[in-house]
C-alpha cells in the first residue's frame, strides 16, 4: 500500500509544482468552468462559448465541416435555452475470485437541460435528469453580489472537487456527490477576482430535503487558475462537513491539473474521508469493505494524463487508487486505464478503455472492456 501511496503522492505534486489543476478543457484554454458552463460550478448545460468551443475546436475538422448543421442554435427563444447530454455505455467485465465474467448495455446519463432567463441577471435552471437515479436539478442563480459574485438557490449538486464524467473511478465512488449525483437542497455562493475563485455552500446535507434540524452540511472550495508561459495550470482545494445527521462525514481533497504546449494535459486529485460507513450514499461495492456503523478513514487518489495526438483524437491514460482503511497497511485496490477519445464531429463523443483492476481487499483482480458513446448539445 504504502509504495502504491507514494507514488500516486508524487505524481501529484510533480502536476500541483508545475501548476494547478482542473479538466482539460478548461486546463488548455486557461479559463474556469463557467465560462463554457451555465452553472457557475461547472458542468451540465453550456454556454453560447462553450457550445462554439465544443463544435469547432474538439471535433476532426474535415469531418466538422462535411456534416456540421448550419447556423445551429439552442436557442428557443430570447429568454429559454436547452441542452442535453446522453452518455451510453456497452462493457465487458471479467473478474477472478470467484471466476465470474459479464457484459451490458446502460444508460450513463440522460440530461435535458433548460435555462429561463428571468432578468439579466438572473436565470431558472433545470435538469430533470431522467433515468435510473434520481438526479433532479432545480435552481435559481442570481449574479448580483460583488466581485463577479453569485448566489444560488435550490438543489443542485454541490462545489466540490472536480467534475469528471467517469463516475466509477474511486474518487467519485468513495463519495457521494461527484458530477451530477448526490444532489442536495441549500444555498451556494461564488466569487471571482481575477484567475482566484472561491465557492461555499450550506445545504441540508444527505439528510434530505426536508431535514426539520439545525444541523446542516458546509461545503468550501478555493482555486486558482494562470499560465506560466507554455504551461496553463490551476490548483484547488475542497471541503465537506455533513453533521445533518448521527453519521457524520468529512472530506477534504486536493487537486492539480496543467496542459503543456496545448496538448498534453496532466491531471491529479486526492481525497481524504472520515466518518461512518452508514453514511456513504453509493450502490457500488467500493464501501462494503466496511461492515455498516464502522468508522471510515479512506484515500482516494486518481491521477490522469490526456494527450491530443489530432484534433478530435486525445489518448487517454488513468491511475486509480483507493485505501478503505488508512489505520491498516495491508488491502488496497489499484486500477490502470486505457484508451482514447475521439470525437468525429460536433456533438459525438466515443470513448473506447482497457481497464485493470487488482484488488488487495477483495482478493481478485478485474478486467474491463468498455465503449462509452457520448452526444451533447
Amino acid at each position: 500500500m504504502r509504495n502504491h501511496l507514494i507514488i500516486a503522492l508524487a505524481c501529484l505534486i510533480v502536476f500541483t509544482v508545475s501548476g494547478y489543476a482542473i479538466p482539460r478543457f478548461a486546463t488548455r484554454l486557461n479559463l474556469p468552468c463557467q465560462s463554457c458552463h451555465v452553472n457557475p460550478s461547472g458542468g451540465g448545460m453550456r454556454t453560447a462559448f462553450g457550445q462554439s468551443f465544443g463544435r469547432d475546436s474538439l471535433s476532426v475538422k474535415s469531418w466538422q465541416e462535411e456534416y456540421a448543421l448550419d447556423d445551429f442554435s439552442t436557442k428557443l427563444s430570447e429568454f429559454l435555452t436547452y441542452g442535453a447530454d446522453f452518455r451510453f455505455l456497452a462493457f465487458y467485465q471479467s473478474k477472478t475470485n470467484p471466476d465470474a465474467s459479464l457484459s451490458s448495455f446502460f444508460p450513463m446519463q440522460m440530461d435535458l437541460d433548460f435555462n429561463l432567463a428571468v432578468s439579466k441577471k438572473i436565470n431558472l435552471y433545470i435538469n430533470p435528469a431522467f433515468g435510473p437515479y434520481n438526479r433532479l436539478e432545480v435552481f435559481g442563480i442570481a449574479r448580483i453580489l460583488p466581485a463577479n459574485g453569485y448566489l444560488k438557490l435550490g438543489r443542485f449538486t454541490p462545489p466540490y472537487g472536480l467534475r469528471f464524467d467517469d463516475h466509477t473511478s474511486f474518487i467519485r465512488q468513495a463519495t457521494p456527490f461527484r458530477n451530477n449525483m448526490g444532489q442536495q437542497t441549500g444555498l451556494e455562493v461564488g466569487f471571482r477576482s481575477g484567475s482566484v475563485i472561491a465557492m461555499g455552500a450550506l445545504t441540508n446535507g444527505m439528510r434530505g430535503d426536508l431535514d426539520g434540524i439545525l444541523a446542516k452540511a458546509v461545503f468550501g472550495k478555493l482555486e486558482a487558475h494562470g499560465d506560466l508561459g507554455p504551461i496553463n495550470a490551476l490548483a484547488g482545494i475542497s471541503s465537506y462537513n455533513d453533521v445533518s445527521s448521527v453519521e457524520k462525514l468529512n472530506l477534504f481533497g486536493g487537486y492539480g491539473s496543467a496542459t503543456f504546449m496545448d496538448r498534453l494535459t496532466l491531471i491529479g486529485d486526492i481525497e481524504r474521508i472520515r466518518g461512518n460507513s452508514a453514511s456513504m450514499s453509493v450502490s457500488s461495492d467500493i464501501n462494503q469493505r466496511n461492515a455498516p456503523g464502522t468508522d471510515l478513514k479512506q484515500l482516494a487518489v486518481l491521477v490522469e494524463a490526456d494527450y491530443e495526438l489530432l484534433q478530435g483524437i486525445d489518448l487517454k491514460f488513468m491511475y486509480d487508487f483507493f485505501d478503505p482503511n488508512t489505520d491498516v497497511k495491508s488491502g488496497t485496490a489499484v486500477r490502470y486505464s486505457g484508451g482514447f477519445e475521439f470525437m468525429p464531429m460536433s456533438g459525438v463523443e466515443v470513448r473506447p478503455l482497457y481497464r485493470y483492476t487488482k484488488d488487495t481487499i477483495l482478493n481478485r483482480n478485474t478486467t474491463d472492456l468498455q465503449i462509452m458513446v457520448h452526444l451533447f448539445l
